[in-house]
Protein backbone atom coordinates (compact mmCIF):
# COMPACT_ATOMS: atom_id res chain seq x y z
CA UNK A 1 0.00 0.00 0.00
CA UNK A 2 1.35 3.22 -0.60
CA UNK A 3 1.69 5.51 2.19
CA UNK A 4 1.69 9.44 2.12
CA UNK A 5 4.59 11.36 1.82
CA UNK A 6 5.40 12.40 5.50
CA UNK A 7 6.30 15.95 4.31
CA UNK A 8 2.40 16.19 2.91
CA UNK A 9 1.40 15.69 6.80
CA UNK A 10 3.81 18.96 7.42
CA UNK A 11 2.54 21.31 4.76
CA UNK A 12 -1.36 20.57 5.88
CA UNK A 13 -0.19 21.25 9.19
CA UNK A 14 1.12 24.66 8.20
CA UNK A 15 -1.79 25.55 6.09
CA UNK A 16 -4.31 24.44 8.84
CA UNK A 17 -2.07 26.40 11.48
CA UNK A 18 -2.22 29.63 9.13
CA UNK A 19 -6.31 29.00 8.38
CA UNK A 20 -7.06 28.52 11.99
CA UNK A 21 -5.10 31.77 13.20
CA UNK A 22 -7.11 33.99 10.63
CA UNK A 23 -9.98 32.85 12.23
CA UNK A 24 -8.79 33.41 15.79
CA UNK A 25 -7.48 37.29 14.82
CA UNK A 26 -10.88 37.83 12.87
CA UNK A 27 -12.65 36.53 16.63
CA UNK A 28 -9.95 38.65 18.58
CA UNK A 29 -11.25 41.78 16.95
CA UNK A 30 -14.69 41.32 16.94
CA UNK A 31 -15.11 39.72 20.22
CA UNK A 32 -15.22 42.02 23.85
CA UNK A 33 -11.80 43.06 25.33
CA UNK A 34 -12.48 40.85 28.32
CA UNK A 35 -12.53 37.70 26.88
CA UNK A 36 -8.36 37.52 26.77
CA UNK A 37 -6.73 34.99 24.86
CA UNK A 38 -7.43 35.33 22.03
CA UNK A 39 -4.48 36.92 20.11
CA UNK A 40 -2.45 34.94 21.75
CA UNK A 41 -4.08 31.47 20.28
CA UNK A 42 -3.82 32.94 16.95
CA UNK A 43 0.00 33.65 17.64
CA UNK A 44 0.69 30.45 19.03
CA UNK A 45 -0.88 28.92 15.58
CA UNK A 46 1.29 30.79 13.22
CA UNK A 47 4.31 29.89 14.91
CA UNK A 48 3.32 25.77 14.99
CA UNK A 49 2.00 25.96 11.26
CA UNK A 50 5.52 27.88 10.24
CA UNK A 51 7.31 25.23 12.60
CA UNK A 52 5.58 22.36 10.47
CA UNK A 53 6.22 24.29 7.42
CA UNK A 54 10.35 24.73 8.31
CA UNK A 55 10.30 20.80 9.59
CA UNK A 56 8.70 19.88 6.04
CA UNK A 57 12.00 21.39 3.92
CA UNK A 58 14.49 19.55 5.91
CA UNK A 59 17.09 18.59 3.65
CA UNK A 60 16.61 21.41 1.43
CA UNK A 61 17.27 23.93 3.99
CA UNK A 62 20.23 23.85 6.86
CA UNK A 63 19.24 21.71 9.83
CA UNK A 64 20.03 24.35 11.98
CA UNK A 65 16.96 26.47 10.81
CA UNK A 66 14.63 22.66 9.94
CA UNK A 67 15.14 21.27 13.21
CA UNK A 68 16.87 23.61 15.95
CA UNK A 69 14.94 26.80 15.13
CA UNK A 70 11.74 24.93 14.08
CA UNK A 71 11.60 23.07 17.34
CA UNK A 72 12.51 26.48 19.41
CA UNK A 73 9.03 27.92 17.21
CA UNK A 74 7.48 24.65 18.17
CA UNK A 75 7.89 25.21 21.84
CA UNK A 76 6.61 29.10 21.92
CA UNK A 77 3.94 28.23 20.18
CA UNK A 78 2.63 25.95 22.55
CA UNK A 79 3.51 28.16 25.43
CA UNK A 80 1.64 30.86 23.69
CA UNK A 81 -1.13 28.29 23.73
CA UNK A 82 -0.82 27.89 27.39
CA UNK A 83 -0.51 31.77 28.34
CA UNK A 84 -4.05 32.35 26.19
CA UNK A 85 -5.79 29.85 28.36
CA UNK A 86 -3.99 31.87 31.67
CA UNK A 87 -5.16 34.74 30.45
CA UNK A 88 -8.67 33.28 29.60
CA UNK A 89 -9.23 31.75 33.08
CA UNK A 90 -7.67 34.80 34.45
CA UNK A 91 -4.62 33.72 36.07
CA UNK A 92 -1.37 35.44 36.07
CA UNK A 93 1.42 34.33 33.21
CA UNK A 94 5.31 34.44 34.25
CA UNK A 95 6.92 34.67 31.10
CA UNK A 96 10.74 34.29 32.62
CA UNK A 97 10.89 30.61 33.74
CA UNK A 98 9.17 29.24 31.00
CA UNK A 99 11.27 30.83 28.42
CA UNK A 100 14.60 29.49 30.26
CA UNK A 101 13.35 26.24 30.22
CA UNK A 102 12.37 26.35 26.29
CA UNK A 103 16.08 28.30 25.94
CA UNK A 104 17.14 25.13 27.83
CA UNK A 105 15.49 22.45 25.55
CA UNK A 106 16.80 24.79 22.39
CA UNK A 107 20.37 24.25 23.54
CA UNK A 108 19.90 20.64 24.37
CA UNK A 109 18.70 20.08 20.67
CA UNK A 110 20.99 21.92 19.25
CA UNK A 111 23.48 19.47 20.68
CA UNK A 112 21.79 16.73 20.01
CA UNK A 113 21.38 17.42 16.18
CA UNK A 114 25.26 18.68 15.76
CA UNK A 115 27.24 17.13 18.63
CA UNK A 116 25.60 13.58 19.05
CA UNK A 117 23.59 13.41 16.17
CA UNK A 118 20.89 11.46 17.92
CA UNK A 119 17.63 11.07 15.93
CA UNK A 120 16.13 9.36 19.05
CA UNK A 121 17.26 11.99 21.77
CA UNK A 122 15.82 14.69 19.94
CA UNK A 123 12.36 12.86 19.78
CA UNK A 124 12.39 12.09 22.99
CA UNK A 125 13.08 15.48 24.23
CA UNK A 126 10.51 17.38 22.63
CA UNK A 127 7.70 14.45 23.23
CA UNK A 128 8.58 15.21 26.68
CA UNK A 129 7.91 18.98 26.56
CA UNK A 130 4.85 18.43 24.51
CA UNK A 131 3.65 16.24 27.53
CA UNK A 132 4.52 18.77 29.99
CA UNK A 133 2.35 21.28 28.03
CA UNK A 134 -0.55 19.37 26.69
CA UNK A 135 -0.67 18.39 30.20
CA UNK A 136 -1.04 21.43 31.59
CA UNK A 137 -3.16 23.28 28.87
CA UNK A 138 -5.81 20.39 29.71
CA UNK A 139 -5.93 20.87 33.05
CA UNK A 140 -6.59 24.56 32.73
CA UNK A 141 -9.34 24.21 29.49
CA UNK A 142 -10.79 21.69 32.13
CA UNK A 143 -11.08 24.33 34.56
CA UNK A 144 -12.19 27.26 32.01
CA UNK A 145 -15.35 28.61 32.72
CA UNK A 146 -18.21 28.25 31.42
CA UNK A 147 -17.62 24.56 31.80
CA UNK A 148 -19.29 23.55 28.54
CA UNK A 149 -18.59 21.40 25.44
CA UNK A 150 -15.79 23.99 24.40
CA UNK A 151 -13.98 23.42 27.33
CA UNK A 152 -14.72 19.62 27.24
CA UNK A 153 -13.34 19.69 23.51
CA UNK A 154 -10.62 21.27 24.20
CA UNK A 155 -9.77 19.24 27.03
CA UNK A 156 -9.65 16.11 24.84
CA UNK A 157 -7.94 17.98 22.04
CA UNK A 158 -5.02 18.47 24.62
CA UNK A 159 -4.88 15.30 26.55
CA UNK A 160 -5.07 13.91 22.69
CA UNK A 161 -1.83 15.58 22.10
CA UNK A 162 -0.40 14.43 25.51
CA UNK A 163 -1.12 10.53 24.52
CA UNK A 164 0.27 10.71 21.23
CA UNK A 165 3.60 12.72 22.87
CA UNK A 166 3.68 9.81 25.07
CA UNK A 167 3.22 7.15 22.24
CA UNK A 168 5.87 8.82 20.44
CA UNK A 169 8.28 8.15 23.25
CA UNK A 170 7.26 4.53 23.51
CA UNK A 171 7.28 3.98 19.80
CA UNK A 172 11.16 5.00 20.09
CA UNK A 173 12.16 1.58 21.38
CA UNK A 174 10.53 -0.08 17.96
CA UNK A 175 13.46 2.14 15.87
CA UNK A 176 16.72 -0.24 15.03
CA UNK A 177 18.44 2.82 13.99
CA UNK A 178 19.70 5.82 15.02
CA UNK A 179 19.48 7.40 11.68
CA UNK A 180 17.42 10.26 11.41
CA UNK A 181 14.38 9.25 9.70
CA UNK A 182 11.98 11.81 9.99
CA UNK A 183 10.50 11.58 7.15
CA UNK A 184 10.22 7.45 6.00
CA UNK A 185 7.18 6.12 5.27
CA UNK A 186 6.20 3.50 8.37
CA UNK A 187 3.42 3.51 9.41
CA UNK A 188 4.25 4.68 12.97
CA UNK A 189 5.25 8.37 11.44
CA UNK A 190 2.14 8.39 9.61
CA UNK A 191 0.15 8.29 12.31
CA UNK A 192 2.23 10.47 14.56
CA UNK A 193 2.38 13.31 11.65
CA UNK A 194 -1.37 12.82 10.78
CA UNK A 195 -2.17 12.92 14.43
CA UNK A 196 -0.23 16.15 14.61
CA UNK A 197 -2.07 17.69 12.04
CA UNK A 198 -5.22 16.93 13.34
CA UNK A 199 -3.97 18.41 16.58
CA UNK A 200 -3.50 21.86 15.18
CA UNK A 201 -6.98 22.13 13.88
CA UNK A 202 -8.49 20.34 16.81
CA UNK A 203 -7.31 22.40 19.40
CA UNK A 204 -7.93 26.02 17.22
CA UNK A 205 -11.72 24.29 17.12
CA UNK A 206 -11.59 24.16 20.26
CA UNK A 207 -10.17 27.68 21.36
CA UNK A 208 -12.98 29.00 19.55
CA UNK A 209 -15.59 26.72 20.97
CA UNK A 210 -14.97 28.28 24.27
CA UNK A 211 -14.49 31.87 23.37
CA UNK A 212 -18.09 32.12 21.82
CA UNK A 213 -19.41 29.86 25.05
CA UNK A 214 -17.71 32.97 27.37
CA UNK A 215 -19.44 34.92 24.73
CA UNK A 216 -23.19 33.65 24.69
CA UNK A 217 -22.59 33.83 28.59
CA UNK A 218 -21.67 37.52 28.35
CA UNK A 219 -24.62 38.53 26.41
CA UNK A 220 -26.93 36.08 28.63
CA UNK A 221 -25.58 38.34 31.46
CA UNK A 222 -25.92 41.27 29.99
CA UNK A 223 -29.57 40.99 28.91
CA UNK A 224 -30.70 39.08 31.76
CA UNK A 225 -28.78 41.08 34.70
CA UNK A 226 -28.56 44.77 36.12
CA UNK A 227 -25.15 45.72 35.07
CA UNK A 228 -24.23 48.02 38.38
CA UNK A 229 -25.67 44.87 41.24
CA UNK A 230 -25.62 42.10 38.72
CA UNK A 231 -28.97 41.42 40.47
CA UNK A 232 -31.93 40.33 37.98
CA UNK A 233 -33.20 43.20 35.97
CA UNK A 234 -37.39 43.70 35.74
CA UNK A 235 -37.47 41.52 32.12
CA UNK A 236 -35.56 38.41 33.64
CA UNK A 237 -37.41 38.56 37.21
CA UNK A 238 -40.65 38.47 35.47
CA UNK A 239 -39.28 35.56 33.46
CA UNK A 240 -38.88 33.81 36.57
CA UNK A 241 -40.87 34.80 38.68
CA UNK A 242 -44.15 33.74 36.33
CA UNK A 243 -42.64 29.90 36.52
CA UNK A 244 -42.78 30.38 40.32
CA UNK A 245 -45.90 31.76 40.47
CA UNK A 246 -47.43 28.55 38.22
CA UNK A 247 -45.86 26.36 40.39
CA UNK A 248 -47.05 27.72 43.78
CA UNK A 249 -50.15 27.84 42.08
CA UNK A 250 -49.87 24.04 41.17
CA UNK A 251 -48.46 22.39 44.07
CA UNK A 252 -50.53 25.25 46.97
CA UNK A 253 -47.10 25.99 48.40
CA UNK A 254 -46.44 29.69 49.90
CA UNK A 255 -44.32 32.35 47.29
CA UNK A 256 -43.07 35.08 49.27
CA UNK A 257 -42.28 38.65 48.17
CA UNK A 258 -40.34 41.53 49.63
CA UNK A 259 -40.15 44.87 48.21
CA UNK A 260 -37.06 46.81 49.69
CA UNK A 261 -36.33 50.40 49.17
CA UNK A 262 -33.11 52.26 50.57
CA UNK A 263 -34.18 54.79 53.38
CA UNK A 264 -33.37 58.90 52.14
CA UNK A 265 -31.39 57.64 49.24
CA UNK A 266 -32.39 61.14 47.34
CA UNK A 267 -29.79 62.93 50.26
CA UNK A 268 -27.44 60.53 49.80
CA UNK A 269 -26.85 61.29 46.25
CA UNK A 270 -27.07 65.12 46.95
CA UNK A 271 -24.74 65.33 50.29
CA UNK A 272 -22.15 62.41 48.80
CA UNK A 273 -22.82 62.63 44.72
CA UNK A 274 -23.94 59.77 42.32
CA UNK A 275 -20.96 58.02 42.44
CA UNK A 276 -21.30 57.19 46.13
CA UNK A 277 -25.10 56.44 45.67
CA UNK A 278 -24.32 53.38 43.47
CA UNK A 279 -21.46 52.44 45.94
CA UNK A 280 -25.00 52.58 48.09
CA UNK A 281 -26.79 50.18 45.92
CA UNK A 282 -23.95 47.40 45.10
CA UNK A 283 -23.39 47.53 48.86
CA UNK A 284 -26.78 46.78 49.57
CA UNK A 285 -27.32 44.42 46.74
CA UNK A 286 -24.02 42.25 47.80
CA UNK A 287 -25.35 42.30 51.31
CA UNK A 288 -28.79 41.05 50.21
CA UNK A 289 -27.74 38.20 48.09
CA UNK A 290 -25.43 37.11 50.89
CA UNK A 291 -28.93 36.67 53.10
CA UNK A 292 -30.70 34.36 50.33
CA UNK A 293 -30.81 30.70 49.37
CA UNK A 294 -30.05 29.40 45.90
CA UNK A 295 -33.15 29.18 45.16
CA UNK A 296 -34.55 32.84 45.75
CA UNK A 297 -34.36 35.54 43.64
CA UNK A 298 -32.98 39.09 43.62
CA UNK A 299 -33.76 42.02 41.32
CA UNK A 300 -33.33 45.22 40.85
CA UNK A 301 -36.81 46.99 39.57
CA UNK A 302 -34.67 50.69 38.88
CA UNK A 303 -33.10 53.48 41.36
CA UNK A 304 -32.93 52.13 45.20
CA UNK A 305 -35.80 49.91 44.68
CA UNK A 306 -34.89 46.24 44.56
CA UNK A 307 -37.42 42.88 44.85
CA UNK A 308 -36.76 39.98 46.24
CA UNK A 309 -38.89 36.28 45.13
CA UNK A 310 -38.78 33.19 48.29
CA UNK A 311 -40.32 30.30 46.52
CA UNK A 312 -41.90 28.08 49.19
CA UNK A 313 -41.74 30.70 51.88
CA UNK A 314 -44.20 31.98 53.98
CA UNK A 315 -45.26 34.95 55.64
CA UNK A 316 -42.93 34.01 58.99
CA UNK A 317 -40.29 32.80 57.86
CA UNK A 318 -40.32 35.90 54.80
CA UNK A 319 -40.30 38.51 57.55
CA UNK A 320 -37.01 36.56 59.20
CA UNK A 321 -35.18 36.84 55.88
CA UNK A 322 -36.34 40.89 55.85
CA UNK A 323 -35.36 41.68 59.04
CA UNK A 324 -31.67 39.71 58.88
CA UNK A 325 -31.59 41.91 55.43
CA UNK A 326 -32.23 45.21 57.39
CA UNK A 327 -29.84 44.11 60.62
CA UNK A 328 -27.45 43.29 57.96
CA UNK A 329 -27.28 46.59 56.45
CA UNK A 330 -27.98 48.39 59.49
CA UNK A 331 -24.58 47.02 61.34
CA UNK A 332 -22.51 47.04 58.63
CA UNK A 333 -19.08 49.00 59.24
CA UNK A 334 -17.54 49.95 55.85
CA UNK A 335 -16.15 53.13 57.13
CA UNK A 336 -16.13 54.23 53.00
CA UNK A 337 -19.79 54.80 52.59
CA UNK A 338 -21.95 56.94 54.34
CA UNK A 339 -24.50 55.42 56.95
CA UNK A 340 -28.13 54.31 55.46
CA UNK A 341 -31.04 51.98 55.99
CA UNK A 342 -33.83 50.15 54.25
CA UNK A 343 -37.46 49.55 54.68
CA UNK A 344 -39.41 46.42 53.66
CA UNK A 345 -42.20 45.13 52.71
CA UNK A 346 -43.37 41.66 52.49
CA UNK A 347 -46.64 39.69 51.34
CA UNK A 348 -47.12 35.76 50.71
CA UNK A 349 -49.76 34.20 48.62
CA UNK A 350 -50.97 30.70 48.67
CA UNK A 351 -50.28 30.63 52.75
CA UNK A 352 -53.90 31.85 53.59
CA UNK A 353 -52.54 35.31 54.55
CA UNK A 354 -53.88 36.85 50.91
CA UNK A 355 -55.66 35.55 48.32
CA UNK A 356 -53.96 37.59 44.60
CA UNK A 357 -54.99 37.03 41.45
CA UNK A 358 -52.14 37.08 39.99
CA UNK A 359 -48.30 38.20 40.49
CA UNK A 360 -48.88 41.53 39.93
CA UNK A 361 -51.56 41.89 42.48
CA UNK A 362 -49.01 40.16 45.28
CA UNK A 363 -46.30 42.61 43.94
CA UNK A 364 -48.61 45.74 44.72
CA UNK A 365 -49.19 44.22 47.82
CA UNK A 366 -45.86 44.04 48.93
CA UNK A 367 -45.16 47.59 47.49
CA UNK A 368 -48.34 48.75 50.30
CA UNK A 369 -46.46 46.91 53.02
CA UNK A 370 -43.37 48.88 52.06
CA UNK A 371 -45.26 52.09 52.10
CA UNK A 372 -46.23 51.44 55.55
CA UNK A 373 -42.93 50.94 56.63
CA UNK A 374 -41.66 53.98 55.72
CA UNK A 375 -45.00 55.44 57.06
CA UNK A 376 -44.06 54.27 59.74
CA UNK A 377 -40.80 56.02 60.64
CA UNK A 378 -38.87 53.99 57.92
CA UNK A 379 -35.61 51.35 58.71
CA UNK A 380 -38.15 48.42 59.64
CA UNK A 381 -40.40 45.76 58.41
CA UNK A 382 -43.88 45.68 57.57
CA UNK A 383 -46.41 42.94 56.19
Amino acid sequence: MELINPRTFLVVANLLGFLCALVLWVQARSFPADIDGLHDWAKAVVLIGSASGLSSLRGIIPDGVAIVFASALLLLGELLLIFGLLRYTGRKAHWRPALDAIVGVVLLLTWLTYGSHSYQGRIFIMALAHIGFFSLGGWLAWHAKPAGFGSRFLTSAFALGAAVAAWRIVTLSMSVTEADDSFDRSLIQQVYLGAFSLGILGLSIGFILIANERLREELEFLATRDPMTGALNRRAFFARADVEWARSARSQRPLSVIAADIDFFKKVNDSFGHHVGDLVIKDYALRASHMLRLPDILARFGGEEFIILLPETGLKEACQVAERIRREVEKRQDKALPPYTVSLGVAVANAGHGDFSDLQALLAHADAALYKAKQGGRNRVAH
